[in-house]
């Protein structure tokens, strides 16, 4: 959690020293910029399946047509689950019975590509980005911590749009979006193959 709170200042920081940048709605027609709070919800997560509101999401990209964009992202997300007590199958000889918390960290980034319908104030848009996905895995349980580190492929499919409303000011940025991405892990009596989810992203548009 220390990580993911230092996470959380520096996108604060990098928010607060971009905005005075700003003397128009949009940096300019031909790129852009979102920075957005994430809300996740994993589909048929058997390690932790609870939604949550622990991420962040950064983007931008530059538009070589007038309708598409190419660029970059990185975004990170933090899920838990609470299991309560039962016994737990530590090695073939030995069980414990305790509660437990499970929590999984995923930071994917990589590149995107962006479909904006009109080149207006509000801009409407299809976008699918491709990447990698570094993921953890912990189990807490008592006084103890069970965890695997992995990698991944991640894609994404995202819809959205940007809202410049007002002439002198920043802009609003929604999506919806489905990412998966290939990590497993296998700690104890709990498997994954693959990681599923469904999100909505709300933040700012430059």
């Amino acid at each position: 959690m220390k990580s993911l709170r230092k996470l959380y200042c520096i996108a604060l920081l990098f928010a607060i020293a971009i905005i005075p940048l700003k003397g128009k709605a949009q940096i300019s027609l031909d790129s852009y910029f979102n920075v957005d709070w994430q809300f996740n919800v994993p589909l048929g997560n058997k390690f932790s399946d609870g939604a949550s509101g622990w991420g962040m999401n950064f983007e931008g990209g530059y538009y070589v047509t007038t309708n598409i964009a190419v660029g970059g992202f990185v975004s990170f997300h933090t899920n838990n689950e609470y299991y309560s007590r039962r016994t737990i199958n530590l090695s073939p000889t030995l069980s414990m019975n305790s509660d437990q918390q499970h929590q999984m960290f995923t930071l994917p980034f990589g590149a995107l590509m962006r479909y904006r319908f009109i080149e207006a104030d509000f801009q409407p848009y299809a976008a699918l980005k491709l990447g990698a996905c570094y993921s953890e895995f912990n189990n807490y349980y008592y006084i103890f911590m069970s965890g695997q580190d992995k990698w991944g492929f991640y894609v994404s499919p995202e819809f959205g749009f940007n809202w410049y409303p007002w002439p002198n000011g920043l802009g609003l940025h929604m999506a919806l979006y489905y990412s998966y991405s290939t990590n497993q892990c296998n700690i104890m009596s709990y498997s994954q193959d693959g990681l599923n989810n469904f999100g909505v992203r709300l933040g700012i548009a430059f």
